[in-house]
């Protein structure tokens, strides 16, 4: 009889042992998965009022992994003739509760005094108004054999006493055009979204990219539409447990966003 009930205890001893360590496995197995931070660029004629995360069946299974943040919006484009075309639609901005992004658009690299004035000029607005800013981007497509002198360019945008970091987005193509440039550009900016699409082609996930995305903790990615199947792909090639930004790009044949 003693021998049953000392088996019984130690039967006992161990499942609960086992009950413990598969609730630690299994919050330790979360705890590695990404946190992912959803936004929307808004171009000008666009709204930032879309219901992204249902779009995301990663985000179906671990709600608490994903959130959605403020817009970032196109305010300004710096046209290759040196031409400043404002896109600044105040209503826009006061819609939603999150901080928002400011984002210019350089169709050519200029002075940095002058677009550090369009900024400051742009953050002292909001600022009047109350509306919380978050981001600075810079939208330029640089060409790859150029990312060093862009990445000068940036630190001297940097060094005009702005209020916030400069983040800005990137291409694909520069990570295994130039990655040397990629990295120093890289080490100059709070962030780099690299466009997973070129127009409305998705772009293939190259290794240097892979590398870049699980070694250095300030690149994310924006995406063309939300791309229903795009999550379970990038984790299969790409591996990390960090807080991944992912913009989103609504496009023209963006059928699936939703109100």
């Amino acid at each position: 009889m003693r021998q049953k009930i000392g088996l019984a205890f130690v039967l006992f001893i161990v499942f609960s042992a086992l009950a413990i360590s598969a609730v630690f496995f299994t919050k330790y197995l979360i705890s590695k998965e990404p946190k992912l931070v959803f936004f929307e660029w808004v171009w000008p004629h666009q709204k930032a009022e879309h219901d992204v995360l249902s779009e995301f069946e990663y985000c179906h299974r671990r709600t608490k992994r994903c959130r959605m943040a403020g817009p970032r919006f196109l305010i300004g484009t710096f046209e290759r003739s040196g031409k400043y075309v404002s896109h600044l639609r105040v209503q826009r901005a006061l819609s939603g509760e999150e901080p928002i992004g400011l984002v210019w658009r350089l169709e050519a690299l200029i002075s940095p005094h002058r677009v550090a004035r369009e900024i400051k000029s742009a953050l002292s607005f909001f600022s009047d108004l109350r509306v919380p800013v978050e981001f600075l981007f810079i939208d330029y497509d640089s060409p790859s054999e150029r990312l060093k002198h862009y990445a000068d360019w940036i630190r001297l945008l940097r060094s005009q006493q702005l209020q916030l970091p400069i983040s800005v987005s990137g291409l694909a193509s520069w990570s295994f055009d130039n990655l040397e440039g990629f990295k120093e550009l890289v080490e100059n900016v709070e962030t780099v979204s690299v466009q997973l699409y070129q127009g409305a082609q998705k772009v293939e996930l190259h290794d240097n990219l892979v590398s870049a995305l699980e070694r250095l903790d300030n690149v994310h990615i924006s995406l063309f539409c939300p791309d229903t199947g795009f999550l379970d792909h990038f984790f299969k090639k790409v591996s990390i447990s960090r807080q991944l930004d992912i913009g989103i790009f609504d496009g023209s044949g963006c059928s699936n966003l939703s109100e």
